[in-house]
């Protein structure tokens, strides 16, 4: 055997190690189940065989890295990242994952310190030192970057897949097929969440925030299980029923992207009791929080029961069309259309409004009576307090379209 250029180890001590391989297999593979619990989950087939062989491989690579007198390389350690990539496929998490070299290099250690029974071989042990930091320090970023490499591309097309499904669903169109394809299950209804980021909210916007990564996160941390469909100016998300169980839980959605953007972020909830009604849930989801967009509304979900009026006074009709002819001799009149939108805002408290206006309320009353002269409709009685209120809205919808 030829010696190592570290004189301090020397081939007597090589052929001693070689000859310790399977107990330091043994030994790896204990200390690594006993320290690293989550790979006692993986299937049987694993345990019994890449394992093994992984900890062969990697203790045959520190020995030859030993006799070389050098760090692996890049093509050392080719197998080993072929090991990260099925653990990243796995789901076994990179902490995990590096964890293991560490565990495993303790064992091996231990394993062989137990046998070191004389001083040269404790002082060649220790001259091992280097070697031992430089194979980890050179296989663990290999390690890191193939797994962090794969579960990118992983994550990439289950997104894809799950926004294929979302579009499929969104749209009336049959997701059976390609559901099944992605290995989505499409068991029950959905909760589904139309959102917009509107306009900064009290403060600046976060400027070069990344959105949508912000985006994909919460809704992950919303659902796993969740499908979305994203665009830097808001989405769809469906979120099935089973995973939204839980009270306020869409409303923290909303605000923790509110809170991550600085943009007022209104959403629209409608509930689909089966993958089929997404479609006709995601319509009315929609044009709740366009409506909520239109109105200013602040930063929150909004459901029919918020605005089933705005909902029907933004429906084209008759109805509609006589509301908005109700203001039009007002138009020419600002004061007055602000002097309206004041009593109704002040709950129909002449005094409130008259502050909120900064006039006296003898002007408010002058003014009140102006608007019932003008459209032949008096804000004081009750019936047709309602009217002004309705077309109020009706306009408000009107003039943001």
């Amino acid at each position: 055997m030829t010696s190592p250029p570290n004189s301090a180890i020397g081939a007597e001590f090589i052929d001693f190690l070689q000859a310790l391989l399977p107990g330091m297999i043994r030994d790896t593979l204990s200390g690594v189940f006993r320290e690293v619990p989550d790979y006692q989950e993986l299937p049987a087939e694993l345990l019994g065989i890449e394992l093994p062989q992984a900890a062969e491989a990697n203790l045959r690579l520190f020995l030859n890295s030993v006799i070389e007198g050098r760090v692996p390389r890049e093509d050392d350690v080719t197998e080993l990242v072929e090991i990260a990539v099925h653990r990243a496929r796995e789901g076994v998490p990179l902490d995990t994952v590096l964890s293991v070299y560490h565990h495993g290099a303790a064992a091996a250690w231990n394993s062989v310190a137990a046998l070191a029974d004389t001083p040269e071989r404790r002082d060649q042990l220790l001259a091992l030192v280097p070697y031992v930091l430089g194979y980890l320090g050179a296989v663990t970023p290999g390690v890191a970057g193939a797994y962090l490499r794969e579960r990118q591309d992983l994550h990439w097309e289950q997104r894809e897949a799950k926004r294929a499904v979302a579009q499929a669903l969104v749209h009336g169109k049959p997701a059976d097929l390609l559901a099944e394809r992605f290995g989505i299950f499409l068991d029950g209804g959905f909760q589904v969440l139309v959102f917009r980021l509107a306009e900064p909210e009290g403060r600046p916007a976060v400027t070069g925030r990344p959105v949508l990564r912000l985006a994909h996160t919460e809704i992950e941390a919303l659902s796993p299980r969740a499908l979305s469909t994203m665009e830097r100016s808001g989405g769809v998300v469906l979120v099935p029923s089973a995973d939204a169980e839980s009270p306020g839980k869409l409303e923290a959605f909303v605000a923790r992207m509110a809170a991550g953007t600085g943009l007022r972020t209104v959403a629209g909830h409608a509930v689909a009791a089966s993958p089929g009604q997404v479609a006709t849930a995601a319509e009315e989801a929609g044009e709740i929080v366009r409506l909520a967009d239109r109105l200013h509304r602040p930063t929150g979900v909004y459901r029919m029961a918020d605005l089933a009026l705005q909902y029907q006074l933004a429906r084209p009709g008759p109805a509609r069309a006589w509301l908005l002819s109700l203001l039009t001799p007002l138009a020419a009149h600002r004061h007055l259309l602000d002097t309206l939108r004041a009593l109704i805002q002040h709950g129909y408290n002449r005094q409130e409004a008259a502050d909120a206006l900064v006039v006296h309320r003898n002007t408010l009353n002058y003014r009140l009576n102006r608007i019932a002269t003008l459209t032949g409709y008096d804000p004081g009685r009750p019936d047709h307090a309602q009217l002004f209120a309705a077309a109020l809205t009706a306009s408000d919808i009107d003039s943001s379209e």
